[in-house]
């Protein structure tokens, strides 16, 4: 009997799955990215801060101009000194200078871009403490002995507002930039004369220029942007005009100066707009490196409502018509099937399994077991049609030689067979 339902088990398993395998198609794995790549967006409010450097060049010019008339006198009008004989007479005296100012930057810049495209339009405004500074030694013109000078220059700051025009690479914008500049600088001037140093207030000015340069923005994550940038900023008629110190004489100094500024910085930005795609320094997904693997397990309804298949038996070959999950548990619990038994090929009336008289413990028992998969339940019946498992083995006895009681306990023997397979089937 252990024989029997041991190789029972392993036809009714590698039946199913032949069964299984005819009535589904092999459904392959489906590979997607696991997860979207989308280009990084541009577009949104930004702010963020700067320090790089700066290199200038500038020029100026200082005049010296008396307060005195000398009115009925033989002096001219317009010295420092009265009648223009005092050791520190400056009046028309002049100092021109060259100077180069170099330094560093820092400061912050906010703005906006708006993406269309590949193509970035933008607009940003930004302010730098600067602390470019150049001191440089005068002679006076036209020259007079003893009468030399100093200048302390400092570009003291700069500001722009610019717009922008940007190509966007994914993560990467290069772009270019023009617009006004500001430009803040001072000069403390000192004079030595007659023996006498003086130092002068500072001279000090803010002029309106222009600036133009490119640069390049590098998106390190979906906010977070880095930055290298070129500015040219030129202004020009800075002019500022002091008073002489009163121990050197009485009148003024006026300055006028311009300025061609070189910087170069690196910048971080936080940009406030719409969330794009990965960064340099993010996780990237790259096509055929990452991919998640979906596996559909469950076979599809429509399959199977397909029409009715054609199988062979397992025993004796007989070709009959395979229907519908849905026609096949109709059929089985209303009508019974003919089978051809193995030996003497008498058609007899198979009953359905749920009609075979079981004891009630029994029948309790399977009632509230799991049901079996439709596809397990009629592979199972398949194996069902074989009414006699003696066929099984080497020897089969003769259907005519059996007695009836033999007959009645095989009987007995295959149904509870049945319900074992039926309850192994829902597990």
């Amino acid at each position: 009997m252990k024989k029997r339902m041991v190789i029972a088990f392993f036809a009714t398993s590698f039946t199913a799955g032949v069964s299984f395998a005819a009535d589904w198609p092999l459904i392959a794995p489906q590979l997607y990215p696991s997860a979207p790549l989308t280009a990084v967006e541009w577009t949104g409010i930004y702010f963020g801060v700067n320090a790089g450097y700066g290199w200038a060049q500038g020029s100026s010019t200082t005049v010296f101009g008396g307060g005195l008339t000398n009115a009925g006198l033989p002096a001219p009008p317009g010295t420092t000194t009265p009648l223009g004989l005092g050791a520190t007479e400056l009046g028309g005296t002049g100092l021109f200078s060259s100077s180069s100012p170099r330094g560093g930057i820092a400061g912050g810049q906010i703005g906006f871009n708006w993406q269309a495209g590949m193509v970035v339009f933008g607009a940003e405004l930004d302010a730098q403490w600067s602390g470019q500074s150049n001191t440089v030694s005068l002679i006076c013109t036209p020259p007079k002995p003893g009468c030399t000078a100093s200048e302390a220059i400092k570009i003291r700051s700069l500001t722009t507002g610019r717009a922008r025009v940007g190509l966007a690479f994914d993560w990467l914008m290069p772009y270019v930039t023009a617009g006004a500049a500001l430009v803040n600088a001072r000069d403390d001037l000192t004079v030595n004369v007659g023996g006498v140093s003086a130092l002068f207030p500072p001279l000090s000015n803010t002029s309106l220029g222009w600036t133009a340069g490119a640069g390049v923005d590098v998106a390190l994550s979906s906010n977070w942007s880095a930055r290298l940038e070129y500015l040219h900023i030129r202004a020009n008629d800075l002019t500022s005009s002091v008073s002489i110190p009163g121990f050197l004489g009485v009148g003024t100094a006026a300055e006028s100066a311009a300025y061609r500024d070189n910087i170069v910085r690196v910048g971080l930005n936080y940009r406030i707009g719409p969330r794009g795609g990965p960064g340099v320094l993010e996780r990237r997904v790259l096509p055929g490196s990452a991919y998640a693997l979906n596996y559909d397990f469950l076979p599809s309804i429509a399959m199977s409502s397909d029409k009715a298949k054609s199988v062979a038996r397992p025993r004796d070959g007989t070709v009959v018509a395979e229907q519908a999950p849905q026609q096949a548990a109709a059929t089985s619990s209303d009508k019974a099937k003919s089978v051809a038994p193995p030996h003497d090929g008498t058609v007899v009336a198979e009953q359905a399994p749920q009609v075979a008289p079981q004891p009630p413990q029994q029948a309790a028992a399977i009632s509230n077991e799991p049901k079996a998969s439709k596809w397990s339940a009629r592979n199972f019946l398949e194996i069902g049609d074989v009414d006699d498992l003696d066929a099984l083995s080497a020897e089969p006895e003769p259907p005519k030689l059996a007695s009836k009681k033999r007959r009645e306990k095989e009987e007995d023997e295959s149904q509870r067979l049945k319900r074992v397979m039926a309850i192994c089937a829902g597990c």
